[in-house]
């Protein structure tokens, strides 16, 4: 059979590697590319009759990741004899793109040089979106049907006392209160609504906790005051303070929504109103920071904490229950999380916690190849 093949085996893997839909390169030890298939010069966007060959491995990454990203592939690669990751990649036309890049280190003649396949992801992720995406639409489907049982009721007691009203000459204080009180609800709700739908996508900062600790504890300590409440901050000594990325004005948000809510449910224990701010460095990767609030009100009854975060879920006459819900969305947008803890007439504690840079190690800082331990940047 194999005295039938025209091609000799050197031509057949020649015409395997050009026809196969992955793009292939290699690498030399001076990080420059040998060899590139045709599919490497399509998905890099080279133009038709100019190939890869000669440039520099770390031109194919966008200009952050050239000096330190790069490198530190090749030289992983090179030490363990093999790496894969998703990283972002540059197409020759500005734009870039998600790859899965698997790498294999190879002898070529006297060098060791390096194998590079890359597969285009980009659409695996955009479903990948998409499916969050969806999660969403769930999630505001099931609060739209929250939102018209909040809406029908005001608006059947307006619609009914204006009538009452319309049929009679005998001024009636009363109804004009339930109207005005009723309207101003739906006003309400409607304003926490728009904030909640249209909350802006936020502008990270690296911050170091002390500098958003000094940001954010005056606008919170006027904010308590303001109600009358009694405001006190515990700053344990944080060592080495470690940097966090976070929006500082979209977190401060949240922390108000909480800080509101506990002077609430102190008010309903007829206490004096107390706040409490602790900041702490916590041990549990990737959080690098928690502000916990915590407050002196009733507590929370346990079987009601698994639904405080629910839409419209309140056991306080009067308030819409969004509080809460608003905080927790915050949080998933800085890509941190809130908690609640709460025992029955001892207060409750929220805590949110946000994480640090969550670039890998292997794209802020040159690190000894025997020493890296994970693979994806």
């Amino acid at each position: 059979m194999n005295s039938e093949i025209d091609l000799s085996y050197p031509q057949l893997v020649g015409k395997i590697i050009e026809v196969i839909n992955t793009a292939i390169l290699v690498v030399d030890e001076r990080d420059k590319i040998l060899f590139a298939n045709s599919k490497a010069g399509k998905m890099f966007g080279v133009d038709e009759g100019d190939t890869l060959t000669g440039w520099p491995f770390a031109e194919l990454f966008p200009p952050e990741d050239r000096e330190i990203l790069a490198r530190n592939i090749l030289d992983i690669t090179r030490a363990q004899g093999e790496f894969e990751a998703e990283v972002m990649l540059l197409h020759a036309s500005g734009s870039t793109f998600m790859g899965l890049m698997s790498m294999a280190s190879w002898p070529w003649n006297t060098e060791k040089a390096v194998v590079v396949t890359v597969n285009d992801i980009t659409r695996l992720k955009d479903v990948e979106k998409l499916l969050k995406n969806s999660e969403r639409m769930v999630y505001l489907g099931r609060m739209l049907d929250d939102i018209s049982h909040q809406i029908r009721n005001p608006v059947l007691a307006i619609g009914g006392f204006s009538r009452r009203l319309a049929k009679t000459d005998i001024q009636k204080p009363e109804y004009l209160k339930v109207i005005m009180e009723e309207s101003s609800r739906l006003e309400l709700l409607l304003n926490v609504l728009t904030d909640f739908l249209r909350l802006p996508k936020p502008k990270f900062q690296l911050l170091s906790i002390g500098e958003l600790t000094g940001l954010l504890e005056p606008k919170l300590r006027q904010l308590v005051q303001d109600r009358d409440a009694k405001w006190s901050v515990t700053i344990p000594r944080l060592g080495t303070l470690k940097s966090v990325l976070v929006d500082p004005n979209t977190f401060y948000k949240a922390l108000e929504a909480v800080v509101i809510n506990a002077i609430e449910s102190c008010e309903l224990g007829k206490v004096p109103p107390s706040v409490t701010l602790v900041v702490h460095q916590p041990e549990e990767a990737p959080i690098v920071c928690a502000f916990e609030i915590r407050d002196n009100g009733t507590g929370i009854r346990e079987p009601i904490l698994p639904r405080i975060f629910s839409p419209f879920f309140t056991t306080k006459t009067g308030h819409l229950g969004m509080g809460l819900t608003f905080a927790q969305r915050i949080m998933e947008e800085l890509g941190g999380k809130i908690t609640v803890h709460s025992r029955l007439g001892k207060g409750t504690t929220a805590r949110l916690c946000l994480s640090g840079d969550r670039r890998r190690r292997i794209r802020t800082e040159r690190i000894a190849p025997n020493l890296f331990k994970g693979s994806t940047p």
